[in-house]
Order: C-alpha cells, then sequence, then structure tokens
C-alpha cells in the first residue's frame, strides 16, 4: 500500500496492525511513494551504474551544490537563487524531461552539471527515487519480476494526486494477466496540478488498466451538512 506522506502511511499501518494478525501486518508494505522506490533501488541501482551503497541528497545539500554551480556556470553576479533551480528541475524530472531538453538554456546547462555532480558522488535527489526506480523496473525484467512476485496486491491512497511518473511506476509494479490493484481517489480533491499531479490518471484510469470495478463512497461522515451542501454547490 502507497501513499504520500509518512503521517499517512504510519496511520494505514496501525489500521491495518488491528484488523489482521501481527505477522501478516509485519509482512505487508506500507509505506510512501519514495520510500517504495527506496527499496527498489537498493535491489538494483548497481544496474543503472550507481553504487549500492548511495546517499540521498538533503534539500540544504541540494541548495549547497547549485550555489557553487550557479558560480561557476553564471558568475558571482547571477541574479537566479537556488530554489528556482532546483524546483525547475523537479518539474522536469516528474514530467520526464531530460535536462537537455528544458526549455531555458541556462536552467538546462545546470541541470545537466547538477546531474553529473549527484551522479560523481554517488547520490542521488528525492526525485531521483521516483525517476530511477521506475527506470529500474521497465528496463529490468529480472528486478521487476522480484517486485512483481512479492507485491501481489496493490492499493494507492489519494490516487488523485498522483503525476505521470508515479503512474508509470505503478505500471511497471502491476502487470498483465493480473492487474491486482486498488486505488482510492476523488478527482474533485485534486489541488496538486500545480506540483505536477495528473487528474487524468483518475479520469482516464480504465486507460492505464482494463475492465476496473468502481466502487462509489457517497456518504461523508466528517462534515457537517451546511459545509457539504457548500462544497456540492462549489464543484
Amino acid at each position: 500500500a502507497v501513499t504520500f506522506t509518512n503521517k499517512a502511511a504510519s496511520e494505514m499501518r496501525e489500521r491495518i496492525g488491528g484488523m489482521v494478525s501481527k505477522k501478516a501486518a509485519e509482512d505487508m508494505t506500507v509505506c510512501t511513494f519514495h520510500s517504495l522506490c527506496v527499496r527498489i533501488l537498493r535491489s538494483g541501482i548497481e544496474k543503472i551504474g550507481y553504487k549500492k551503497n548511495f546517499s540521498i541528497c538533503s534539500h540544504s545539500d541540494q541548495v549547497g551544490m547549485m550555489k557553487q554551480l550557479l558560480v561557476r556556470k553564471g558568475g558571482a553576479d547571477v541574479k537566479v537563487k537556488p530554489d528556482e533551480v532546483l524546483s525547475a528541475i523537479s518539474k522536469a524530472k516528474n514530467k520526464g524531461v531530460e535536462p537537455q531538453d528544458m526549455e531555458d538554456d541556462f536552467f538546462s546547462t545546470l541541470a545537466f552539471a547538477y546531474q553529473n555532480e549527484l551522479r560523481a558522488q554517488n547520490a542521488v535527489d528525492f526525485d531521483d527515487l521516483l525517476l530511477l526506480g521506475e527506470k529500474i523496473l521497465r528496463e529490468h525484467a529480472d528486478v521487476r519480476e522480484i517486485f512483481r512476485h512479492r507485491y501481489t496486491r496493490v492499493t494507492v491512497d489519494e490516487f488523485q494526486d498522483t503525476n505521470a511518473l508515479q503512474m508509470q511506476l505503478l505500471q511497471q509494479l502491476v502487470g498483465p494477466p493480473n492487474y491486482h490493484v486498488c486505488v482510492v481517489g476523488d478527482d474533485d480533491q485534486s489541488i496538486y496540478g500545480w506540483r505536477g499531479a495528473e487528474v487524468a490518471n483518475i479520469l482516464q484510469f480504465e486507460k492505464f488498466f482494463p475492465n476496473p470495478k468502481i466502487i462509489r463512497l457517497e456518504e461523508n461522515y466528517r462534515s457537517t451538512h451546511a459545509v457539504l451542501h457548500t462544497a456540492n454547490s462549489l464543484i
């Protein structure tokens, strides 16, 4: 079972622990997309040229690296902020855009240098976890089969918040002939388009996984009538 935040994953683990035996709960993987990809990378990152003991770059490490690259590539007077470049690189990665294909030439140069620097340090950033996890599953059938065999049932929470890369990862994890996948989501709650979420993932689910069974959850136990009436009018 995958979700978006550590808090949600922890709550899901707790609820599952109350429903099944302790052994069954321990056998399940309940985590975030990024934690799942760390497991995948630990199993096969050497197949794409990294060493197994790779490190995950923190945000402050990324900013420090980008500051150096900005001076190196643009001079001491460059007006671009590190976070501005890192945000553009992150969006490009989640859309599957290579550094050389980024629209801004200067950002493209920085992205290329940044990725080379990460590689030289045997490090990955947060977005690389998804990007490289999907790449390993797609390009290496032996690793893909290990995880498909391990995870015979997959559940995704808050599915309306998934982006194109996360959908591609899910397709590598869940393959034919038996598409044992269950997703929970509400297209009216899709509010993360600004960070790459693709509401089409839930609206066009049948395009990715054929003949799904749709179960509508239409009772709301959380809000008062006034709140529900206002929200439904707006929707």
